[in-house]
């Protein structure tokens, strides 16, 4: 009976610690079965995770790529309003200006005219207006733009006509132009242009009395282009030439020779 009873506990001993051992051995084998399923999770959602974030960046990307290109857009309009409404505030200055020397020559013949060429290669030497013989013009004429005289007709075709300009190194025109000093009236010629003193050169003066700097200097009247009092500009500096006998008057422009769009073609 003892025997039987010993045999009993201890089967139920070994029952026991069995399954003690099964159950700490499952859950050994469920713990690192999660740690494992836990690195594959985060293996494998890296990329995923990588993925999303550069979804979001090249989103934000996009976003900013659009605005930027509407931001120049509009910049880039503005200043096109902008350049339209300060040329057209120029050439309204200049139509101003045109009108008055109109009205200053009223007995004169004057015809208004757009500059229709005027090459780089020759923008200091000459340019083409749209007024030519049909409308009565003569290469006897002077031209006037932005409140002074910037040259004379060259070159006259049925419906347009070139000027030479006075900035032409090589003018020949010979303008006759007066001086009206404190004490006298002086006369000389137009005979050429300084690219250093952005000045014309008057030379072949009448006399030798004492020509100030600022004193005013214009259209004479006399010889080919006999059209009087038309602005030409204010004495910059006087020198004497090497032969000691003669002076060169460096002229100031009163027109703006850099911008010319309207010109007004002056004579008899």
């Amino acid at each position: 009976m003892k025997k039987s009873k010993f045999l009993i506990m201890t089967a139920i001993l070994i029952i026991v610690t069995s399954v003690l051992l099964v159950t700490t051995r499952s859950l050994g084998v469920v713990n690192a079965t999660s740690n494992v399923v836990s690195i594959l999770d985060n293996i494998v959602s890296k990329p995923f995770n990588f993925l999303a974030d550069v979804k979001s960046d090249l989103t934000d990307l996009s976003r900013t790529y659009k605005e930027n290109k509407q931001l120049k857009k509009a910049i880039f309009k503005a200043e096109e309003q902008s350049a339209d409404s300060a040329s057209l505030k120029d050439e309204n200055a200049q139509l101003r200006q045109l009108l008055e020397m109109k009205n200053l020559y009223e007995s004169k013949k004057t015809v208004s005219s757009d500059v229709i060429t005027r090459m780089p290669v020759s923008w200091l030497s000459e340019l083409t207006v749209n007024a030519g013989s049909q409308n009565g013009i003569q290469n006897t004429m002077l031209a006037v733009a932005n409140g002074g005289l910037i040259g004379s007709v060259k070159d006259v075709a049925s419906h347009s006509s070139r000027v030479n300009l006075l900035t032409n190194n090589k003018n020949v025109d010979n303008i006759s132009v007066r001086i009206q000093t404190e004490t006298s009236t002086i006369y000389g010629v137009i005979v050429g242009y300084s690219k250093e003193k952005s000045a014309f050169i008057i030379s072949q003066l009448n006399s030798s009395d004492t020509i100030k700097k600022g004193e005013k200097v214009v259209t004479s009247g006399l010889g080919t282009y006999n059209i009087p009092n038309i602005p030409v500009g204010t004495v910059l500096s006087v020198t004497e030439k090497s032969d000691h006998l003669t002076k060169e008057v460096f002229v100031k422009p009163s027109a703006d020779l850099s911008d010319i769009r309207v010109v007004t073609l002056v004579g008899n």
